[in-house]
């Protein structure tokens, strides 16, 4: 009996050891999938605005076939978030992954919306957008852009400065939507002939706005980990969502 003690009292010191050892290299390996995703997520989008911008059907197609392998990025990374459930041994274990979870769903979304952009391209192929409207997008897309990449960047290196910076975008993408509706609303009624390009340029705003929310979610998703992996607990305060 009391040879037995100490090995029972060893094991039950190494497993604890060998599950967090597990868990971390599983966590890992998740992160490098997430910056995977993010890169392909960030690529689509630049790509999705050069073909708007260009007129560039091609690269519009191009845009539109990479939505399958975000989809298997998501997919995969699913699976991978629920096996890593099944070895969770604790509350911030589990927080880690249900967070990473939210994130790729996040990711995904907003390869979705890129691929609106990229729709425009091919439905606007007798009706492009004119200069002005091109300029107000880009007003709209050069912040969003650089929002997204802030997200992106704060939930790959748990930088909480990063996600804050995002964060402080919003109201600069919010105004700027704002602005681009109520042009668009002003030119309808100025010249009706041009319907068709005024609500392709509203649909790729409404776009650009989507990913903007999205990446409201990833930085505050960023700043979550990043407490839950120092110890602290605290809930996720989601950016109200404004009525449709």
């Amino acid at each position: 009996m009391q040879n037995d003690s100490p090995s029972e009292s060893a094991s039950n010191h190494t497993e604890p050891d060998s599950g967090q050892a597990g868990f971390s290299a599983e966590m890992a390996q998740a992160r490098q999938r997430l910056q995977a995703v993010s890169s392909l997520a960030l690529q689509q989008f630049e790509q999705a605005l050069s073909a708007y911008q260009s007129n560039n059907q091609r690269q519009a197609q191009q845009v539109l076939s990479q939505l399958q392998r975000a989809h298997d990025f998501e997919v995969a990374m699913d699976d991978h978030c629920l096996d890593m459930l099944n070895h969770t041994a604790s509350d911030r274990e589990l927080r880690l992954v249900l967070a990473l979870l939210k994130a790729i769903s996040d990711i995904e979304q907003i390869c979705n919306q890129n691929v609106q952009i990229a729709q425009q391209v091919l439905l606007n192929s007798t009706c492009p957008p004119s200069p002005q409207q091109l300029a107000a997008i880009d007003t709209l897309a050069t912040p969003v852009g650089t929002m997204l990449g802030l997200a992106l960047a704060a939930l790959q290196q748990s930088s909480t400065a990063k996600a804050e910076q995002a964060l402080d975008m919003a109201a600069t993408v919010n105004q700027c939507y704002g602005a681009i509706l109520r042009r668009n609303l002003a030119e309808n009624s100025q010249q009706p002939d041009q319907l068709d390009a005024v609500l392709g340029a509203n649909w790729v705003a409404r776009a650009l706005e989507r990913i903007a929310e999205h990446s409201v979610n990833l930085a505050r998703q960023a700043i979550y980990m990043a407490r839950v992996s120092r110890g602290q607990s605290a809930r996720i305060e989601l950016q109200p969502r404004r009525p449709r």
